[in-house]
């Protein structure tokens, strides 16, 4: 028989499809009641390296704000839900499973968000010691990289990799940590 716990556990990854697929800021509270209620949360994009740096969010805030930010200009997540492997130790659970990222922004809104985040990336790396010429390979692999992706057209469905911890709270399972990764090009 199936843990019911771990089933509670794939209820939750269900549900945070669905709202990735709605993509209606309305619904921004109600993606954030997945989360665990401590500020120590973080979620970790496709283009994180290290932490506090680019696509490494930590807290409800950051956290909020790049999940508006992703129903704003990604495309449609799709989850494997059902193919799921979920193991749970007590009240920690954590899942990984694959999905898909179906672009369905056009090209010149997307490149509009695009020059924004390779501004940030700019701002937060000059506050670093890193080298002028490794800042500019970074920001130039992001701009390349986007270009490439958005040149493939809406429709196009990018293979993804999807990997969270979970902790149960008194009202249910609830995200820790999410990780988003995708097969380097």
């Amino acid at each position: 028989m199936l843990d019911s716990q771990m089933e509670q556990v794939r209820e939750v990854l269900q549900h945070f499809q669905e709202l990735y697929q709605a993509r209606d800021t309305n619904r921004l509270d109600e993606a954030m009641r997945l989360f665990a209620a401590d500020d120590d949360i973080e979620m970790i994009g496709i283009g994180a390296r290290e932490r506090s740096g680019p696509e490494w969010f930590r807290g409800k805030q950051q956290i909020r704000d790049i999940i508006a930010g992703d129903w704003q200009y990604w495309g449609e997540v799709y989850f494997d839900v059902p193919g799921a492997r979920i193991t749970r130790k007590g009240e920690t659970a954590w899942l990984t499973t694959s999905g898909k990222l179906v672009q369905t922004i056009e090209h010149a809104e997307a490149m509009e968000q695009y020059l924004q985040q390779m501004r940030e990336m700019l701002d937060a790396m000059q506050e670093t010691t890193a080298r002028a010429d490794s800042v500019m390979m970074e920001v130039i692999h992001f701009g390349v990289r986007r270009l490439r992706e958005w040149s493939l057209g809406p429709g196009y469905a990018w293979p993804m990799v999807f990997s969270a911890v979970l902790i149960l709270e008194i009202d249910g399972w609830k995200f820790h940590t999410l990780h988003w990764a995708m097969p380097a090009d």
